[in-house]
């Protein structure tokens, strides 16, 4: 079984580099096909693990981890940037939404400990929705 602690960070950096992922029978094709070795490497050893979420789809658990995974798929696809299973912006989602986005890419915000305007650190809908606005201000956000 593949650890959720290291498949989150791979997907994570292959969806920043802009690397896009497909199921080739019981192989992994990646796009672009020449790969960093250090990624290569770690595509290998969680080939099953993405396989499977490539094939079955990828359910967030929790509710934080929900909210992760729309808000990054909506910024993507916001920007007209490909969303499907296997596109960087998808693998990014899935990334952050398996680490329910604490200590991958948004710690603060995600994780209840960032500033909002009632410096609030409940962590939940409305402190997010005041951070997106916090960020918004300072021109910063979406």
């Amino acid at each position: 079984m593949n650890n959720p602690h290291e498949l989150a960070p791979l997907l994570v950096a292959v969806g920043r580099a802009g690397i896009e992922l497909a199921p080739h029978g019981d192989r992994l094709r990646h796009r672009p096909a020449d790969l960093p070795p250090d990624l290569s490497e770690a595509l290998r050893r969680h080939r099953g693990a993405i396989l499977g979420m490539l094939a079955g789809g990828y359910t967030p658990a929790g509710e934080n981890a929900r909210y992760v995974m729309a808000e990054r798929l909506g910024m993507a696809d916001g920007l007209e940037m490909p969303t499907h299973p296997g596109a960087a912006a998808w693998l990014l989602a899935v990334g952050e939404s398996m680490g329910e986005g604490c200590g991958v890419a948004t710690h603060g915000i995600h994780c209840g400990h960032g500033e909002t305007n009632e410096r609030d650190s409940g962590g939940d809908q409305g402190e997010r929705s005041n951070a997106l606005r916090d960020r918004q201000g300072r021109g910063c956000g979406p």
